[in-house]
């Protein structure tokens, strides 16, 4: 068993637990995908994406090249990806690198550390087994890929390498490049300034100053000569490293410049960005020619050896193929772009003289062709000769009151509502309008706590939990449709999926102790092995965490019925709260570890969902539970670190119980109403209490003045006031067939037989009469709207007086 406690500095770590609801749409991404590689022979392609994964294609299939594996271990953005030998190398925003096979789907061989922020780049050199990282905070890190380690080259342990002064400002890495000898490092920062590291002493040696904005992307040759970048600021600049100085300035796109790839001998280079387009661009005669226009934002180009075809990889979660035509365009005369520094003077090789003159039109077309008409400029290809499935990334979610609902809109504008307790979609409204769906299913009824955070950055539907916010709400069990479950029982959210995202690993926890004792034991006491009670159960067996909830609705009468106090507070209780309380050790000493609870979750969707574990705040810096990982839930070995508080809950039933689960609030007659006051008015009850066990309490206790008060409920939802009249009706006839359910037929009232017919019971707050469907937490945040104690009256109602219903408006 492996539990993360610690992350070896003293403190302990926090860990979020996360899960995620795989799509079952196809193969391929649900997200965009910002990193493209190709094998040397061209066969294969790998792509890295925003939803955590990289795949696997056949790069010679078309047009659909089918998916041959993926590599799975990241759980956030992958940004960037190197092909160095027999090793794939993935950087992601989860501040890991993972080492990959790169034709098997196994598991990483390997795990970087170190990064104490998002990993935005990695550079490789075909002469040797080093790699750079880059990343936000300015941070360079080398590593050796042989060894599966970091290199402290010309840094101390705790600082980054080619790390600048502390004064000085440090803007994050966006792009890194690395020259085929491995002593030179390139990078673009937020500081719109290029920075060259040299490898063997780990200092920065050069800055380069010209872009003023952003470094999205740079190209640095073979030789560590010319260096290519591409900024926010629009342009493309060509860089002699010998003389320190930009020599070429390229205008071709009209915005931000996200990739380049250079053709063979860095004569010709490919950019693309946010614009969308595609250009191919001659740097000896600054010629530019449109290839092709992308939908969405162009993040990553991978070009062919003979530069006959390039992949091109954007937003979208499909990557494309387009070909490249070996024609030379007309050459245009125009003058060089007023940026740029014009032709180096005086310099030796390729660089010097006129080999840069002056560049053609295409820049100047492409802008005209935006302000005149808006859009894009046409390309000689419409359609891409190849392009890898995906499946429309899901971009908004909204969750529902009741906090199991969950709203999400995808790329395709197809409206969803999943059921987080089943891991499915349940409705499925059609491209429709996420805001108006939302309004139309609005139920003010429910006011749940939050005890997860929506997530839909990686394209799927997820959720994050984190102690001990996820224990701080609660459902009744016959809201899950349990219908046979007693009324008054409560079930945890955040318990429940908690174990039911990791039933599996107690499993495996239950049975690798069994083994163990069974070893310590021996042969001879194997049988009496047998009959001790396990120390870590199952959790897919054993009591519900609430087990005896049957008992506590008697209690919960007996405690209503006696007017009991609570010690100190002087708190009468109106519900029992079952939520199970940490045993003592003495008793836990005595009788053993509680029986794990089961889960009253099921997942129903075809795709097992997967839960993702990973440290909050600080650096991933490979002590224990600071790595982050991922595992479908079906797929769990036992030796993953789940944190303490998970282990104790899934295990034991152990999980902190938060204050916010119950609530004060004040129970008074009304002025005027004629009802006496309660001997406590001052009352405490689960936040989920509904106003229909307020009403039946006021019944009660009104009877013990002698006063006869009927119960005619008032409903929020006609669906609910429809199935309390049906189950009423039913109880009328048959009373043993609906125990607990609150009859509508009136007392009897005195020892006449035609005596009155008692009068109503009305529940107000604010003057607003309070539909019997909503629960405390509801009344407070959509009638009483205040932080104080909630206030409720209670009256008899005049049936000559219409009722001042509430005016509760959807959130805007």
């Amino acid at each position: 068993m492996s539990v993360a406690g610690g992350g070896g500095g003293g403190r302990p770590l926090s860990h979020r637990v996360s899960f995620l609801f795989r799509r079952s749409e196809g193969a391929g991404h649900c997200a965009g995908v910002n990193a493209l590689v190709l094998s040397a022979d061209e066969q294969r392609l790998w792509t890295g994406s925003r939803d955590s994964i990289v795949a696997c294609w056949d790069a010679t299939a078309a047009p659909r090249p089918p998916l041959l594996h993926e590599h799975v271990g990241h759980v956030d953005w992958v940004n960037d990806l190197a092909l160095v030998g027999d090793v794939l190398v993935s950087c992601s925003n989860d501040l890991t690198l993972r080492v990959w096979r790169p034709d098997s789907p196994g598991p990483a061989l390997g795990c970087l550390t170190g990064h104490s922020d998002y990993v935005t780049g990695v550079a490789t050199s075909a002469a040797s087994s080093t790699l750079a990282s880059g990343g936000l905070r300015g941070e360079v890190l080398l590593w050796d890929l042989e060894a599966l380690r970091r290199v402290m080259t010309g840094a101390a342990p705790d600082e980054s390498f080619g790390a600048t002064p502390a004064d000085a400002p440090r803007g994050s890495i966006y792009a890194i490049g690395m020259n085929a000898a491995g002593s030179l490092v390139a990078t673009g920062s937020t500081e719109a300034l290029v920075g060259l590291i040299d490898v063997r002493s780990g200092q920065t040696v050069m800055q380069l100053k010209g872009h003023t904005d952003n470094i999205r992307a740079l190209q640095l040759d073979a030789e560590g000569r010319l260096l290519l970048t591409g900024s926010a600021d629009h342009t493309m600049r060509l860089w002699d490293l010998g003389q320190q100085r930009c020599v070429q300035t390229l205008a071709v796109h009209t915005d931000s410049v996200w990739a380049l790839a250079a053709g063979a001998g860095f004569s010709t280079v490919y950019s693309g960005g946010r614009d969308g387009c595609i250009y191919k661009t001659r740097l000896a005669t600054r010629v530019s020619e449109l290839l092709a226009c992308e939908q969405q934002p162009v993040l990553r180009l991978a070009v062919a050896a003979d530069e006959t075809s390039l992949w091109a990889a954007s937003t979208s979660p499909s990557v494309h193929k387009w070909q490249v035509e070996a024609r030379e365009p007309p050459v245009l005369a125009l003058p060089v772009s007023p940026r740029s520094p014009g032709p180096a003077g005086g310099g030796a090789g390729p660089i010097a003289g006129s080999f840069f003159h002056a560049s053609p039109s295409v820049a100047a077309r492409a802008r005209l062709a935006f302000d005149l008409h808006g859009t894009r400029p046409s390309s000689q290809q419409l359609q891409p000769a190849a392009a890898t499935p995906g499946i429309p990334p899901i971009q908004h979610a909204a969750v529902l009151t009741d906090r199991r609902h969950v709203l999400t809109l995808d790329a395709e504008g197809r409206v969803q509502m999943w059921d987080v307790t089943a891991g499915a979609v349940v409705r499925d409204f059609g491209q429709r309008e996420l805001k108006d769906i939302e309004r139309q299913l609005f139920e003010p009824s429910h006011s749940v706590s939050a005890w997860f955070a929506p997530e839909v950055k990686l394209g799927s539907l997820s959720g994050s939990m984190e102690a001990p916010g996820c224990f701080g709400a609660e459902i009744y069990a016959q809201d899950l449709g349990d219908a046979e479950a007693p009324i008054d029982l409560k079930v945890n959210f955040g318990e429940q999926m908690l174990v039911a995202l990791f039933r599996q690993w107690a499993s495996v926890q239950q049975q690798q102790q069994q083994q163990q004792q069974a070893a310590i034991a021996g042969p001879s006491s194997g049988a009496q092995q047998q009959r001790q009670p396990a120390a870590a159960p199952a959790a897919a067996g054993g009591p519900s965490p609430a087990a005896g909830a049957a008992a506590a609705g008697a209690a919960v009468a007996a405690a209503a019925e006696a007017g009991g106090r609570n010690d100190g507070a002087q708190q009468q209780q109106v519900d029992e709260d079952s939520s199970m309380a940490d045993a003592d050790e003495d008793a836990a000493a005595g009788s053993g570890e509680p029986a794990a609870p089961s889960s009253r979750f099921v997942f129903e969707g075809p795709l097992a969902p997967v839960v993702m574990v990973a440290p909050v705040g600080g650096s991933s810096t490979g002590g224990a539970g600071s790595i982050p990982w991922r595992c479908a839930i079906d797929s769990f070995s036992g030796e993953e670190e789940v944190p303490q508080w998970v282990a104790d809950c899934v295990l034991h039933g152990h999980f902190p119980v938060s204050r916010e689960l119950k609530m004060a609030f004040q129970l008074l007659p009304l002025p005027g109403s004629g009802l006496p006051s309660l001997l406590q008015s001052r009352l405490n009850a689960p936040r989920v209490l509904r106003v229909n066990k307020v009403a039946d309490y006021v019944k009660r206790k009104m009877e013990e003045h002698g006063i006869q008060l009927r119960e005619e409920p008032l409903f929020w939802d006609p669906a609910k006031a429809e199935r309390w009249q049906a189950e009423a009706s039913a109880a009328q006839q048959d009373p043993g067939a609906a125990a607990g359910v609150h009859q509508l037929q009136p007392v009897a009232g005195g020892a006449g037989g035609g005596a009155a017919q008692p009068a109503a019971i009305l529940i107000t707050c604010k003057g607003h009469t309070v539909p019997w469907d909503f629960s405390l937490a509801a009344v407070r945040q959509w009638i009483w709207r205040r932080s104080d104690d909630l206030v409720l009256h209670y009256s008899v109602r005049d049936e000559r007086t219409p009722l001042r219903l509430p005016a509760i408006r959807p959130p805007s």
